[in-house]
């Protein structure tokens, strides 16, 4: 069986979930190949929206509420086809089929709302072969504006509460598929957590916090780990993913308490067993990766868009807890190593939301397509 996974560059999470589908397809014997689509259909538009969105994650993340405001204005309108991504798949329609009928896969896989549209535009203009199932995975926490309008045969869904979004907004319930945001296989297995220090070099003793910044890095980390570095005997892992002057503005300051400083790491896996307690912002990837490991998950604020939804979603569910101007992370560690119920009710709530075996439950159910 051939798998053609339709991703795109826009932070990491897309590229992460659609490596993690291809790791359990893979290890089930199958071909799966991911297509960096809009780089691949214009190398300019692909480049802007992938340093766009680093820049506007950065510098002024109040833009992405505004187009993501945008983008709902536009859901469901008589000129939605004219919002750009809709507008750049019927332009780019003709390049897209001609890869599809190259690489001749037996499902695609959409992992982004954006190469939905494409597979769409290709549907409706008849250029299309239905034998080709399609699958759109929403990898985040609440249904982003036009995924009702795409022509997926099915939608994954973070988990079964999310259903009653999905069906009020159109799509029928025996097209979706609440097997869970597919993560890293290897998010499934835990270390004990002194020996995953051990393995990392962490004190095995001390209180652990691990700080992370996601693919980008996010503004804001300076004082979070400033104010965190004021409790006593504590170790604090920050993960910077690709910002180095975030990495080098941290590894600068003067601190208290043991921080390690790092940038991109691939076996962030490890770091999520060795810690006590897990910061992170609410995005879709990066908090179903700490849900997976049931551990203690509390959120920074988000980037406003999307990740406001998936801040409710998770403290709505008892999946997370979070700080805020009104009790700082320093306040919150403290109050949940005090809190031996909110705890217990967060990792209850993980285990029966999370979906750690989210890859394989997909790929599974792509065998059974073909």
């Amino acid at each position: 069986m051939k798998v053609l996974v339709l991703s795109m560059t826009v932070g990491q999470g897309h590229n992460s979930t659609s490596k993690a589908l291809r790791a359990a397809l893979v290890k089930r014997g199958h071909e799966c190949k991911i297509l960096d689509t809009y780089k691949f259909l214009n190398k300019a538009i692909g480049l802007g929206f992938d340093k766009g969105y680093v820049a506007m994650g950065r510098f002024v993340p109040k833009l992405n509420e505004t187009i993501y405001k945008g983008a709902e204005k536009a859901n469901g309108r008589a000129d939605m086809k004219l919002y750009f991504p809709w507008a750049f798949a019927n332009l780019a329609k003709n390049k897209l089929q001609k890869y599809i009928d190259e690489e001749k896969p037996d499902v695609i896989v959409c992992s982004i709302v954006m190469t939905a549209m494409l597979v769409t535009a290709l549907k409706e203009a008849g250029m299309y072969d239905e034998r080709i199932k399609s699958i759109g995975i929403v990898t985040d926490y609440s249904l982003h504006p036009f995924w009702e309008y795409t022509a997926m045969d099915y939608f994954v869904a973070a988990n079964e509460l999310l259903i009653p979004e999905f069906t009020r907004r159109g799509i029928p319930e025996s097209k979706i598929l609440p097997t869970g945001i597919p993560v890293d296989p290897k998010f499934t297995r835990a270390l004990p957590r002194n020996e995953a220090r051990g393995q990392l070099g962490l004190d095995k003793e001390r209180f652990t916090v691990l700080l992370a910044s996601g693919g980008m890095g996010f503004s804001g980390m300076v004082p979070v780990i400033q104010d965190i570095d004021q409790m006593e005997d504590v170790q604090i892992v920050a993960v910077c993913g690709s910002n180095k002057r975030l990495k080098n503005k941290l590894a600068s300051v003067a601190y208290k308490n043991s921080v390690e400083v790092l940038g991109f790491v691939d076996n962030m896996e490890k770091y999520i067993d060795a810690a006590d307690v897990v910061i992170t912002k609410p995005g879709g990837l990066s908090t179903s990766e700490t849900i997976a490991k049931c551990k203690p998950l509390l959120l920074m604020k988000p980037m406003p868009g999307v990740e406001n939804m998936n801040h409710a979603f998770l403290l709505n569910h008892s999946l997370a807890v979070h700080c805020s101007q009104y009790q700082s992370v320093s306040q919150v560690i403290m109050q949940l190593r005090l809190n031996s119920l909110k705890l217990k009710e967060m990792e209850r709530a993980q285990r029966k939301w999370g979906k750690k075996h989210s890859a394989k439950a997909l790929a599974e159910f792509i065998e059974k397509l073909v």
